[in-house]
């Protein structure tokens, strides 16, 4: 019998080429699994640096010392009323929120101190000052007063390691009290406190423009226990962000956390 007549709309010189030699095919075979894994692998890496690391199953990150905070939201503000730094329609940077909704929650682990209301009250004058401004509390009293201070939020807590915090927000009748009183307290060192070092870290793209942050960190030999703290100036409210630990450091990234946490609230 006669082979078939070969299909007219491919080229004769493609039909007569000769088969693929077995070496040449197998070698095909390996080029082609090697790409896949190539996509494969870039595909993966790309993966694995996108999301955070701790999220990858078998991949966590080292404890650093961060806490764990609860997912915080700010609160409604009054109907038509701007935000406190937007400088066109709120001139005097008032927060028209109830401040005490803008102290940082309690992080996971931490045993609230039932001498700060919290979100219940308003922190007396005199309790600020008395551990404050290194004895001199009526003089203080008397600034902040001529300052126009309307009231102060606190809340305090200790973590498990004995890391103390303590968050005070003095509101003020304007940014421009504010900012006297904060540029008064940045001058200032807060009581115990003998030595520190400017902490630079703080003042970067976390925290709210328009917000003015300083922090310290108290270097050794700082005695029986060390400090860091941070002042933030956010529209009409100055904050003081103060962690203390007897017997051992204020654990660094703690620290970073609660001041950035702290000023995106009042942003």
């Amino acid at each position: 019998m006669f082979p078939p007549p070969a299909p007219a709309h491919l080229p004769q010189d493609v039909l007569a080429a000769p088969a693929v030699r077995p070496r040449v095919r197998v070698a095909l075979r390996w080029t082609a699994l090697l790409l896949v894994f190539a996509v494969f692998g870039a595909g993966t890496a790309y993966a694995v640096t996108r999301p955070e690391r701790t999220k990858i199953p078998g991949l966590r990150t080292p404890d650093d010392g961060r806490w764990t905070y609860p997912a915080a939201a700010l609160p409604k503000l009054p109907a038509r009323k701007p935000r406190p730094l937007d400088a066109r329609l709120n001139p005097g940077g008032v927060h028209y929120a109830d401040v005490r909704s803008l102290l940082v929650p309690l992080p996971e682990g931490a045993v609230a101190d039932p001498a700060f209301p919290g979100t219940k009250g308003w922190l007396p004058t005199a309790v600020y000052l008395r551990t404050r401004q290194n004895g001199a509390g009526s003089e203080k009293a008397l600034f902040l007063k001529q300052q126009g201070l309307r009231h102060i939020a606190g809340r305090a807590w200790t973590m498990p390691d004995g890391t103390r915090a303590e968050v005070y927000l003095l509101q003020m009748i304007s940014a421009g009290y504010a900012n006297v009183v904060g540029s008064d307290a940045d001058g200032r060192p807060v009581e115990g406190v003998t030595t520190d070092a400017r902490d630079r870290s703080l003042a970067d793209r976390t925290v709210p423009a328009h917000e003015t942050v300083s922090g310290y960190g108290e270097t050794a030999p700082y005695g029986a226990a060390m400090t860091r703290f941070a002042y933030v100036t956010a529209g009409d409210t100055v904050a003081l962000v103060e962690l203390t630990r007897k017997g051992g450091e204020v654990p660094e990234q703690a620290f970073r956390q609660t001041v950035r946490l702290q000023a995106q609230l009042l942003g």
